[in-house]
């Protein structure tokens, strides 16, 4: 009885979320042009099976993970060639080969090519560092990198742009991103 107890304490403990602690969520920062905004949401990744073998991605969704799809996109992504990575830290840089490719996008109307209205940057130089991956599945980690990319819409025209922030991604299977489109 009091094994039993003990075991139930330990259980409800681990899976509570304490104040520092984000659990499948992500806070930070990005920069589009001239406007930055704190930015917060759902963090999870999977390990696609692609042409090449597997690729992890790492996506960073702002609100709630559903809320990017085929029409409209509020997230920062990380991909890389090969199954999900080990602590350490990894450079940002547009050449998937040495490197993580990362994402900022932020698009309206994206299924309607003549109304879509927003941005896509593109990491050129910075690092994603996984601090710790538990043996819940939980990645934890920061990132900080600089981004180019295009500007859609009435304004468009090229772009310059960071992110930083914090994460503790969970799990997702592959086939929900492969439902939002990405």
């Amino acid at each position: 009885m009091r094994l039993s107890l003990v075991l139930l304490v330990a259980l409800s403990v681990a899976g509570c979320d304490s104040d520092d602690s984000l659990l499948g969520e992500f806070v930070g920062t990005t920069e589009i042009g001239s406007q930055a905004r704190a930015v917060d949401g759902e963090a999870v990744y999977t390990v696609l099976d692609g042409p090449n073998g597997p690729e992890f991605v790492l996506g960073l969704f702002v609100g709630d993970l559903y809320d990017s799809d085929l029409d409209a996109y509020d997230y920062v992504l990380f991909r890389r060639p090969g199954d999900r990575p080990g602590a350490g830290a990894y450079g940002v840089d547009n050449d998937p080969d040495r490197a993580f490719n990362a994402t900022i996008a932020r698009v309206e109307d994206a299924d309607e090519p003549l109304e879509a209205e927003g941005s896509v940057l593109n990491g050129v130089d910075g690092t994603l560092a996984i601090t710790r991956v538990d043996g819940y599945g939980f990645l934890v980690g920061s990132y900080e990198f600089i981004a180019e990319g295009v500007r859609v819409g009435p304004s468009s025209g090229f772009v310059e742009g960071a992110a930083r922030g914090t994460f503790e991604a969970r799990y997702e299977s592959p086939s929900t991103f492969r439902a939002l489109g990405l």
